[in-house]
């Protein structure tokens, strides 16, 4: 996919590719990838359950990048969409999130899905407000960490 100009922003989305990984990770604070997190990037943007999207100012320069799964749901009856991440670069122009979470949107009606959730990070209040401005609701969610698995630390299992 080509890159497409964002409504009513000055920014290009199109598909992420290996190559935009270390971007992706340093704007999301990971750090440095280590061998198994560069298999698993690699992965997910080869992943056709998967999109993640990527925003390049006009220098080609990564100012952000919104990535979604899809899973069939046995209580949805339908393909349901989850928002993973949505992130800017600090300075980026004010409508760029809202532009990656419109292109979000389209792409899950797109793959007929009959809802998005989020999956937020208790330290994204921006992303929270956002979405809240943006009438999504809040839904009751449990969470519990798993322990890592194998002789790796953290991490997908290999397969």
């Amino acid at each position: 996919m080509s890159a497409r100009r964002l409504p009513g922003s000055a920014l290009r989305a199109r598909r992420g590719r290996r190559t935009d990984l270390p971007a992706v990770r340093a704007l999301l604070g990971l750090g440095v990838a280590s061998g198994l997190d560069k298999r698993f990037g690699r992965r997910l943007v080869a992943d056709l359950g998967h999109d993640v999207h990527v925003a390049e100012d006009g220098a080609g320069t990564l100012v952000g990048v919104v990535a979604v799964a899809y899973v069939r749901s046995l209580a949805a009856g339908r393909w349901t969409a989850l928002l993973d991440v949505a992130r800017v670069r600090d300075g980026a122009e004010p409508a760029a999130l809202s532009a990656l979470l419109d292109l979000a949107e389209a792409r899950a009606r797109r793959r007929g899905c009959v809802e998005l959730r989020a999956w937020l990070s208790p330290d994204d209040p921006p992303l929270r407000a956002l979405l809240c401005a943006r009438g999504w609701q809040a839904a009751a969610a449990l969470l519990t960490a798993l322990p890592p698995v194998g002789p790796h630390t953290a991490g997908p299992v290999p397969g």
